[in-house]
């Protein structure tokens, strides 16, 4: 059998930053260019952005708390927009799972250093062929409504989640799941067809968790019941209270949670949707509010002259994009698709909507993703992009519509990236939507124009940031390859990749799926964004993964 120390997905994943007391924002700023860096490569772009007045992100930080921490309380955290749902099951945003993390643990999960650890799982192995592991599981682990865990309950998850019947948004995450065997009590073995090193990985995702089987039972038995609102019942250090519309998530602390080392310190949080950044900001000010995030870069500045708030920035595995729908005839031509690429300024973009707080997205996966292999970006030429359109099946230009969030942030990118593209006889029109409705809407796949999209991988390895977005069999509804970009080569490449035990092999792999990517530009890359994360200085304990979730379960006040 291969320890875990043995899948080379477990080498280098990408880096998280941590938000501790011990650091302020009146450190040495970061004088490093370098923002997307990994262990082994650099992202070389033109974008060589200096964030003057930044705390140095890539500096180890102490989040230990020291003697004068105080237990008890409540934290109350300010979010762009309100979760989708309960269920790690049915979520594929940020904000969802950064609410559903203080309640729900799964098997694994990734640590500070995005390494993966044991939670519910003591331990794991993979059989020889990678097409097996087995894990170990934990005894004595009960959920919030007292029924115990075992591996009946992971097979019980897991088989409900991939059951396509049942609807739910991740059904295609756990697709390389062939079968799930209970071994004993506390033994059970995932199996997949084809040889895969990332299983892993997978079951350190946030939508691995597992849920109350009664839940499930309860949905099987009334098909009404709402797991997305009721169903809220894990094995976390905290428990569901209430969800209000438009105002808050509350949970509190679950005082039987089987971990005695990490039981909650305080007794309670809150988390209140802001939609407009402006507002979190003056709340965190005030003190209405002990941390916030996203927070816009026009902010950044002044946060930082801020005695009693501590800032940080640090680069994500997010990559921001635009996508377009193949089944468009406009899209089909590539003069079109790369004269798109080349019409945009990302450096102005960077410059001028994010106040330098980024790098050039120069692949479709972020350089601290693991496999990541950079190529020569999409020079900024007008003159070049108009002579493509030119020669292109829409000389004449094109109207467009541009889906995006209703955020700041999304919304100041989509006008920029407006403007830029009518300078090539592209007219189009930016419709803002409630994060939640534009997923239903890129879910469903109909009316699909254009979007601004921002993807990261959670598993922080290359197959599922490429995979989820290009492979043919992940178009809607219900799967994320929303452009119905059909390309049966890069298919045959990513199955190969994941089957491969040889590490540099699959890694030649993923370097010439993303060079095929960029050549072939089913999107117009963008940007690769900072976090920038604010919080009460007298907060302690907190991580913030480069996914963007944010994990607060041993949050507690100095």
């Amino acid at each position: 059998m291969l320890s875990r120390k043995g899948i080379w997905l477990l080498i280098v994943l990408s880096f998280m930053f941590i938000l501790a007391a011990c650091q302020s924002n009146d450190e040495t700023p970061n004088d490093e260019s370098n923002n997307g860096v990994t262990e082994e490569e650099v992202n070389e772009t033109e974008n060589d952005n200096t964030n003057a007045g930044n705390t140095n992100d890539n500096e180890e930080v102490n989040n230990e708390t020291d003697a004068s921490s105080e237990s008890g309380g409540e934290v109350t955290v300010g979010i762009e927009a309100e979760p989708t749902s309960m269920d790690p099951h049915n979520t594929t945003d940020g904000n969802s799972a950064t609410v559903q993390s203080t309640m729900f643990e799964g098997l694994l999960r990734f640590d500070e250093d995005m390494n993966i650890v044991n939670v519910l799982a003591e331990d794991y192995d993979y059989s020889d062929d990678a097409t097996e592991v087995t894990f170990t599981l934990r005894e004595g682990v009960t959920f919030h409504d007292g029924t115990e865990f075992d591996a009946n309950v992971v097979k019980e998850n897991l088989d409900f989640v991939r059951d396509s019947e049942n609807g739910l948004a991740r059904s295609s995450f756990f697709s390389f799941i062939d079968e799930v065997e209970v071994e004993d009590d506390f033994t059970v073995t995932i199996r997949s067809e084809e040889p895969n090193s990332a299983m892993a990985s997978y079951m350190a995702h946030s939508s691995a968790a597992m849920k109350s089987v009664d839940e499930i039972e309860k949905k099987q038995e009334d098909e009404d019941y709402n797991l997305d609102r009721e169903g809220a019942v894990g094995t976390g250090p905290f428990q569901f209270v209430e969800w209000r519309d438009s105002e808050h998530v509350i949970v509190e602390k679950f005082d039987d949670y089987w971990n005695e080392e990490e039981l909650a310190r305080v007794d309670q949080i809150t988390f209140r949707p802001v939609q407009e950044a402006s507002t979190r900001v003056n709340m965190l000010q005030t003190g209405e509010v002990d941390l916030i995030f996203p927070i816009p870069t026009l902010n950044a500045a002044e946060l930082e002259e801020e005695e009693e708030i501590d800032l940080f920035t640090g680069p994500t595995t997010d990559v921001f994009y635009i996508g377009m729908n193949f089944e468009n005839d406009k899209y089909e031509d590539l003069d079109v698709r790369q004269a798109m690429n080349h019409a945009v300024n990302k450096d102005g973009l960077i410059a001028q909507v994010l106040d330098g707080y980024g790098t050039i997205a120069d692949s479709a996966i972020a350089p601290n993703v693991y496999g990541y292999s950079g190529q020569p970006i999409y020079e900024y030429d007008v003159e070049g992009a108009q002579e493509l359109m030119d020669g292109s099946e829409q000389s004449d230009g094109f109207e467009a519509t541009l889906w995006t969030r209703n955020s700041t942030e999304f919304i100041s990118v989509a006008e920029y990236v407006a403007i830029q593209l009518e300078e090539i006889g592209i007219d189009v029109e930016v419709q803002a939507y409630e994060s939640g409705t534009l997923f239903d809407m890129l879910d469903a796949g109909e009316d699909t124009d254009m979007w601004i999209g921002r993807w990261s991988p959670g598993t922080g390895e290359a197959d599922y940031g490429l995979r989820p977005n290009f492979a043919s069999d992940r178009v809607p509804p219900n799967f994320n390859n929303s452009g119905f970009y059909i390309n049966e080569e890069l298919d045959e490449m990513f199955d190969e990749a994941l089957a491969t035990p040889d590490e540099d092999e699959a890694m030649e792999i993923y370097a010439e799926i993303q060079q095929k990517i960029y050549e072939d530009a089913p999107w117009v890359f963008l940007h690769i964004p900072d976090a920038i994360i604010a919080k009460n200085r007298d907060l302690v304990g907190i991580y913030v993964l480069p996914s963007g979730a944010v994990n607060l379960n041993l949050a507690e006040f100095q």
